[in-house]
């Protein structure tokens, strides 16, 4: 699968060229090849089915609100990500309007990694709510990645000790 989901990131000619380089290898795909950018109708289809379980809320903050008033997160003792206070979890402020969709991070998640072991995260406290569809109309990567990898049924991922 081609992940261009981002396509104000996305480079042009970057999907082929993986693809290219991928066969000079070769190594061979067992299916047609997804490109992310062209499945917009199925994002917007689990992002409605999340939507109707209540699990997710409009919000209305920027960046800069979120920097502002978020739990700062330390990882290794270095400054990492802000966690989302929750402002918008319970409505909108008065006199905002929505600029994102958010799934709430609730609950803990536990990975069992093959060679690093179980990996456990409380979503809330170390995560927080995470955005699904951004400000600027486009699918997050989360949203996206996580309806392929259900549609395409994977169950094992391969990836670097990062």
């Amino acid at each position: 699968r081609i992940e261009d989901v981002d396509e104000m990131r996305a480079l042009p000619g970057a999907g082929d060229e993986i693809l290219r380089e991928l066969e000079r290898l070769g190594l061979w795909w067992d299916g047609s090849v997804v490109w992310q950018s062209s499945r917009k109708a199925q994002y917007d289809e689990a992002l409605q089915k999340l939507r109707d379980s209540g699990k997710t809320f409009p919000c209305a903050c920027s960046r800069r609100d979120i920097l502002r008033h978020a739990t700062k997160k330390t990882i290794n003792g270095e400054q990492a990500s802000a966690i989302y206070p929750g402002t918008c979890r319970e409505g909108i402020p008065s006199g905002r309007a929505a600029r994102t969709i958010r799934m709430r991070g609730e609950g803990t998640f536990t990975v069992h990694d093959a060679i690093q072991g179980p990996y456990v995260q409380d979503l809330e406290k170390e995560v927080g709510d995470f955005v699904l569809m951004r400000g600027d109309g486009f699918h997050a990567y989360h949203l996206a990645v996580v309806a392929d990898d259900h549609e395409q049924g994977v169950t094992t991922v391969v990836r670097g000790s990062d």
